[in-house]
């Protein structure tokens, strides 16, 4: 310290107890009187750097500029007050500082006194914020994620950035100073009071679903998230918002999807199933009932064999149209699959009565509705349809119950010849019960071969001579011993084990073909076997194949194996038909139509078909004799087929006056009953055997 201002004791005991960094300098001629710890500690320059130089020499100024700046404020002023600098210490680091400077007297004499406080946290701290207020603009900005800035007091919107004003619409200049209310950017401004609670007392938000208006009155799904930051010294809230407006629009179609049918739209058996739960429980509730109305269009795999599937699909289409115009909004329509139906009635009131007589008018206009004649993809067309009915609480009280029973009922109507309403009664579950049973055991015969082949001669009758068989299906049950195809015919065809059950029954009569002519020397020009080829077997798209396959494996002359289908079968699909029995007849099948008169009896079909052979029906037969109606038609169907130069079978010839009559109308081959039942083949080789020797025998005479 300089010895002029040593005398001075107060001030030199104040001087070095400032915690602030002090410097004093002489104005005359600006030499350094006295630096206190607090600048030594600060800086790291000892007293003896300082002291005695002239200030302009001190090592601590930054640049001569600095200090130049620094007198000229200090001349002009008088004093500095907070000037900010940076000093260099003693181990070149520069440290910001804040000066302060007064004009004192000292000792008498006039002294700066100049005041150093560090301020370099404080600098390096403000130097983070605006790194840290420029990184936030940034991301702020450039987010992918609409952004909106809201001051926290007022709510109003304090800044936005480029993704919300692509997505909404609106630039910052329209609504910055506004609130989310004030620009109707809340689709449901009631729901926003909770929405800020729950951000008041949780202090943020976590992709709350709100669903806002953009500028252009467009409806978007959001996810909003909040929070409160600080800015400066100001607390704002920040708000992202995610648009999941396609993600809730895909969601909403997935689950549509999951609950409603694909081709119709309407409702399956999920969404139906919870339907009838909720109006059982308010039924219960409210003294109301309802009612299961089960459909089945029928024969409808006609349609679609004969017309094909997108047909069939613009029928079932058609169908679900007509039931949804003829019920009330509270009612349901479903469609379980296939051509299957439900109609869940509902809100019905009286009693059990009543409630029926509600529901029998209603499903017989359901019933009438479908039966109108409807005109698909060019085709004119007229279905019906069958129904079972289940009432609510009378027949079940849960959905399964109810779907059960009116499906039992509907079994009921299919099995009464269908085109008519049934209620479910208890004594169908029997005959349900039975159906299964005996499906299942079925299922089981065909996996351990209990089924038999029979045969019934067919003969003629000029000379009693065997000129072929009919192959018929006889189940050998282990229990009930042998049981003929009237049992479980029906049951075979309508289960889809036909296909299983026919392709053996082909199989088995090559194969028995193959004997007759191996080794009872059956000659193969005098001699077919006829095999009764179901609808859905003959649909199959490979049935050729199989054919062709049977006769290749047995070795059989093709022409042995004459194939029977029905009239029906023919008109359900005519060009499939044609095309396939062309095939089989260019392989040397021939063609029997079996039960001929009781379907079309169409000529322009016959002169399509390549047929061989007609085959008239029993029940034709049993009172040809008589000369009544039946007569007449037996009479035109052997005209028609000499016209159209066929061959001709009488099926279930029983007395000798039938075939007298069939013989006086030059129809001489029979089959029946007259000449022998269908029986196992070990008794039709002992049977035609004897009658082929005599035969042989008489024309080798």
């Amino acid at each position: 310290m300089s010895s002029s201002i040593a005398s001075d004791e107060s001030f030199i005991t104040l001087f070095h107890r400032l915690p602030i960094a002090c410097i004093l300098t002489r104005v005359s001629d600006n030499e350094v009187l006295a630096i206190n710890p607090a600048f030594e500690q600060l800086f790291g320059w000892r007293a003896e750097d300082i002291i005695s130089h002239s200030s302009a020499d001190i090592p601590a100024w930054s640049s001569l500029q600095q200090r130049e700046q620094l007198l000229e404020t200090f001349n002009r002023e008088g004093c500095i007050n907070q000037f900010e600098t940076r000093f260099r210490c003693r181990d070149g680091e520069l440290k910001s500082c804040l000066l302060y400077a007064e004009l004192i007297d000292v000792s008498g004499q006039a002294c700066r006194l100049l005041m150093a406080h560090d301020i370099s946290d404080r600098i390096t701290s403000e130097q983070a914020l605006k790194r840290s207020e420029a990184k936030f603009a940034a991301l702020f900005q450039d987010s992918p994620e609409p952004y909106m800035l809201f001051e926290k007091q007022s709510a109003q919107i304090a800044e936005i950035n480029r993704s919300f004003t692509e997505l909404f619409g609106y630039q910052a200049a329209d609504i910055v100073g506004k609130t989310a209310l004030e620009i109707g950017l809340w689709r449901h401004p009631e729901k926003r009071p909770a929405t800020i609670a729950k951000l008041l007392r949780d202090n943020r938000l976590r992709n709350e679903p709100i669903d806002f208006v953009t500028q252009d009155g467009r409806v978007l799904h959001c996810e909003a998230s909040s929070n409160f930051i600080l800015i400066g010294d100001e607390r704002r809230t920040l708000t992202s918002l995610k648009d999941v407006t396609e993600q809730k629009h895909v969601e909403a179609r997935i689950k549509h999807q999951a609950f409603h049918d694909a081709l119709t739209d309407l409702p399956n058996r999920l969404l139906l199933h919870d339907r009838i739960h909720q109006h059982l429980t308010l039924g219960e509730r409210h003294g109301l009932s309802c009612a299961l109305l089960f459909f089945d269009l029928d024969h409808f795999k006609r349609i679609n064999d004969s017309l094909g599937h997108s047909c069939g699909d613009a029928v079932l289409q058609e169908v679900s149209q007509r039931l949804l115009s003829r019920i009330r909004k509270a009612d349901t329509v479903a469609r379980l699959g296939g051509d299957e139906f439900v109609v869940l009635l509902t809100g019905l009131k009286g009693d059990h009565q009543q409630v029926a007589e509600q529901v029998r008018s209603s499903a017989e206009q359901l019933l009438h509705a479908v039966a109108a004649p409807m005109t698909i993809k060019g085709h004119n067309l007229q279905l019906s349809c069958s129904i079972g009915v289940a009432l609510a609480s009378q027949h079940g009280n849960t959905p399964e119950d109810l779907l059960k029973h009116a499906d039992t009922a509907l079994y009921g109507v299919k099995a009464n010849g269908r085109n008519s309403i049934a209620f479910f009664e208890p004594q169908m579950q029997i005959v349900v019960s039975q159906r299964l049973h005996l499906e299942t055991e079925l299922r089981q015969a065909l996996v351990e071969q209990q089924f038999c082949l029979h045969y019934q001669p067919q003969i003629d009758a000029r000379g009693q001579r065997v000129i072929g068989a009919e192959a018929l299906l006889r189940w050998q049950h282990p229990e009930k011993g042998l049981i003929g195809p009237g049992t479980f015919m029906h049951v075979l065809e309508e289960s889809g084990m036909i296909l299983q059950a026919g392709h053996w029954v082909l199989l088995q009569a090559c194969h028995f073909i193959a004997r007759l002519l191996g080794e009872c020397k059956l000659a193969p020009d005098s001699f077919s076997l006829s095999v009764n080829i179901s609808p859905r077997q003959f649909r199959q798209s490979d049935f050729v194949a199989q054919v062709d396959a049977a006769v290749r494996e047995s070795g059989i002359p093709a022409h042995c194996l004459k194939l029977e289908i029905t009239e029906s079968m023919v008109i359900q699909n005519i060009k499939d038909t044609v095309s396939k029995m062309h095939e089989l007849r260019a392989m040397g099948i021939r063609f029997a139509i079996d039960d001929f008169g009781t379907g079309y009896s169409s000529l322009s079909y016959l002169k399509r078909l390549p047929v061989d052979l007609l085959k008239i029906d029993q029940s034709f037969i049993q009172d040809c004799a008589q000369e009544g109606n039946d007569a007449e038609i037996v009479r035109a169907i052997i005209a028609m087929a000499r016209s159209l130069k066929l061959e001709l079978i009488a099926e279930g010839v029983e007395t000798a006056e039938q075939l007298a009559f069939l013989q006086k109308q030059d129809c001489h081959a029979y089959q029946g009953y007259l000449f022998s039942p269908a029986v196992a083949e070990e008794p039709f080789l002992q049977f035609i055997l004897p009658r082929q020797s005599d035969i042989d025998a008489h024309e080798s005479r």
